[in-house]
């Protein structure tokens, strides 16, 4: 027990020592550029506290992106997932949908924003469609894998003691899928907010990303970079109070 918590306190002392380096590595960028090319941490987080204490920012910005974000990562996560289980449990799916899945995660993103802004023009139809569309096969590629490592001795112990297909696909495939999964919603988060706020800048009227590219016309580089670290925010938010908690509480109730 006292090893754990050794062990995870010395993980969070690197990992806020990492942080501080990197503020310490931003802050001396910035003292030797000038404030229009990078703002200093302070000026940021100065920035920062002053667009999340305009409700006019939460409710036309912040609420927007983040609901577009939320119905995104569903949308992109039940789809890649669907996708990837029954691509491990048919092999001819998984060689026809393999054009689609290599043609969607080559194409640049841009590309995807233009002709999706000719599809369905700009708002939230635009913007979900897009980042789900970026999203589904990262989830794809690792649910489909893990379907295809899938141990085959538990498989044949299972046909042997005849286990019903619930309890095979709740107690070997779900758990061997769960890891993954998770992994790749973690990646889905990151990727999901970037698409979104790209989006957002070429194609939407409000959104983190509108507010980008206002502050890069009236070259406000304070709160230029306070969106940005903004959007970093929401996807620690997410990462960290909602997928990782729901990972470790699937895992322990399945062990």
């Amino acid at each position: 027990m006292m090893g754990t918590i050794h062990g995870n306190t010395a993980r969070l002392v690197l990992r806020l020592s990492g942080i501080l380096l990197l503020i310490l590595a931003w802050d001396l960028v910035a003292r030797h550029y000038s404030g229009l090319v990078v703002a200093s941490p302070l000026d940021t987080l100065a920035a920062a506290a002053k667009l999340l204490s305009d409700p006019s920012f939460i409710v036309r910005h912040f609420a927007v992106s983040l609901k577009r974000v939320a119905l995104a990562l569903v949308f992109g996560l039940l789809v890649g997932g669907s996708l990837g289980l029954l691509a491990g449990f048919f092999d001819p799916f998984r060689l026809m949908i393999e054009p689609l899945r290599w043609m969607l995660m080559t194409i640049p993103g841009v590309v995807i924003v233009v002709v999706f802004m000719l599809w369905f023009g700009m708002g939230n139809l635009m913007v979900i469609s897009i980042t789900a569309c970026t999203i589904a096969p990262v989830v794809y590629v690792n649910v489909s894998q893990a379907m295809s490592s899938v141990d085959r001795s538990l498989l044949e112990m299972a046909e042997i003691y005849r286990f019903p297909l619930a309890m095979k696909l709740r107690r070997i495939y779900a758990m061997t899928v769960a890891g993954p999964f998770f992994s790749a919603a973690v990646i889905a988060v990151g990727n999901g907010i970037r698409v979104v706020v790209l989006a957002e800048v070429l194609g939407a009227n409000n959104g983190i990303g509108h507010c980008l590219a206002i502050s890069r016309t009236n070259l406000d580089t304070p709160e230029l970079y306070a969106l940005a670290l903004i959007s970093m925010s929401i996807v620690g938010g997410i990462e960290f109070f909602l997928l990782k908690p729901l990972k470790e509480k699937y895992l322990w109730r399945e062990s």
